[in-house]
């Protein structure tokens, strides 16, 4: 995708400058977004990454100097960075141990559910407009499909009347 954004925009600017020669910002930490290779092994997906994009050296690379979440939850950054650098300890099935902490443990799945959110939301009963309960924290998930019925579940949970507001996606002249 990054390769047909590129050579959109040096048909755009018609040059063959490097994203024709635009400002492109990339954000994230790359050992958290692999492509997707179907039926692949991790060396496939590795090679399949940005960092062995043929553009990658060209590329000019910013860091950032303070890390917001390690403020607030320096012992699991710390657990996030050992295992991103795999300096994790392993098992000798080469897994690694997760925090008794991190896990909800099997139930049922809408007792498992509302556990989860309980932990991850403990106050979503008395939701109010302090964000800080709902944009500091999240639920990962592997399908599109579970974000959906997991938003609706959280939805239905706020107190008050839902209403739903319909945005418009053209411009309209007058």
């Amino acid at each position: 995708m990054l390769e047909v954004f590129d050579l959109l925009l040096k048909d755009l600017m018609n040059t063959n400058v490097l994203f024709g020669g635009k400002v492109v910002v990339l954000g994230g930490d790359f050992r958290q977004t692999l492509p997707v290779v179907r039926n692949g092994k991790k060396e496939d997906f590795i090679n399949e990454s940005l960092l062995y994009y043929r553009i990658w050296y060209e590329l000019e690379k910013l860091k950032l100097s303070e890390n917001m979440r390690a403020k607030i939850d320096p012992p699991f950054c710390d657990y996030l960075m050992r295992i991103g650098n795999g300096q994790e300890q392993a098992s000798s099935t080469n897994k690694i141990k997760f925090y008794d902490s991190l896990v909800i443990p099997f139930t049922t799945e809408r007792e498992s559910l509302d556990k989860l959110f309980t932990v991850t939301y403990p106050n979503l009963n008395s939701f109010n407009s302090n964000t800080f309960c709902t944009n500091s924290r999240v639920i990962l998930t592997t399908k599109n499909d579970f974000v959906n019925e997991i938003n609706d579940m959280l939805i239905d949970q706020f107190p008050g009347i839902l209403r739903t507001f319909i945005g418009a996606n053209s411009a309209m002249y007058y």
